[in-house]
């Protein structure tokens, strides 16, 4: 099986796919509000350890496609961790220096926990987006959430339409290889060449929002009251699901408290 692409769910069946949309979505959310809050790095590793644990058993997300998805997280938290290590915002014991930098211990450790906090909006946001189809989602906010649907279905739309980028991106690139159109040398190079491939692309871009357009009017989006082919409900399955990990969550963060080692944020990007 082809990893998925960017933008796109995980398609395997699993617990995690048969939960309610916007209950995963809305569950998500506050877990990751949760992390925004405690600083400790016990209760962030317990917070992302658990979503790891969601992730593998209730979503089976295989372990390859959860590490490419944290990388841009991982660089995030990584840009937080340099910032901290060499700017602290006060003295403390120097572990080493490069060059003019010194590397300061507890803005390391400080880095550290910003790091872990960014990993733990990755791997819920994983949790989400690989276990949820895009069109139940629609479907669910628009029903469950009363989201108009001119909203949800235009929003899909363009959902739908990021994961083709790519596609025609080879396509354009093929072409101009039957034409004699190398890739360009050097930078002045480099810049022609994403030149010819940005005019073609937002050309067909246009061209498709256009019958997407015509197509949604055709069927009468944006009208009510709309009757709906697939009715998606909240069952108690999916109350199950939010209670249950929320309860997990809030058992880390009482754990911490019980060990004394629970602290909150200041609200500073960099300590």
């Amino acid at each position: 099986m082809n990893p998925p692409a960017l933008f796109e769910t995980y398609e395997r069946p699993s617990p995690l796919s048969g939960v309610n949309p916007a209950i995963k979505l809305a569950t998500s959310i506050v877990v990751m509000l949760a992390a925004s809050v405690v600083f400790d790095l016990q209760s962030l590793s317990g917070i992302f350890a658990l979503g790891l644990v969601v992730a593998v058993a209730g979503g089976r997300v295989p372990l390859r496609v959860i590490a490419r998805g944290l990388v841009p997280f991982a660089l995030f938290g990584f840009g937080y961790f340099w910032m901290n290590a060499v700017l602290p915002r006060e003295a403390g014991t120097v572990l080493f220096e490069i060059g003019p930098l010194a590397v300061v211990r507890e803005g390391a450790l400080n880095g550290v926990r910003f790091a872990v906090r960014a990993l733990c909006f990755g791997i819920y946001s994983i949790v989400f987006v690989a276990t949820t189809d895009p069109t139940d989602l629609a479907r669910s906010i628009n029903q469950n959430l009363r989201v108009p649907a001119r909203f949800t279905y235009s929003a899909l739309a363009a959902y739908r339409y990021l994961p083709t980028l790519k596609s025609e991106l080879h396509q354009i690139r093929a072409a101009h290889r039957l034409r004699g159109l190398g890739e360009g040398d050097g930078v002045r190079g480099k810049v022609v060449q994403i030149y010819r491939y940005t005019i073609p692309l937002l050309a067909a871009s246009l061209r498709r929002a256009g019958r997407v357009a015509d197509s949604m009017e055709t069927r009468g989006l944006g009208r009510e009251p709309r009757t709906d082919f697939r009715a998606v409900r909240v069952r108690t399955r999916d109350w199950l699901y939010a209670a249950g990990l929320l309860a997990a969550v809030a058992a880390i963060l009482l754990a911490a408290a019980g060990a004394g080692v629970l602290e909150l944020w200041r609200g500073r990007l960099w300590e």
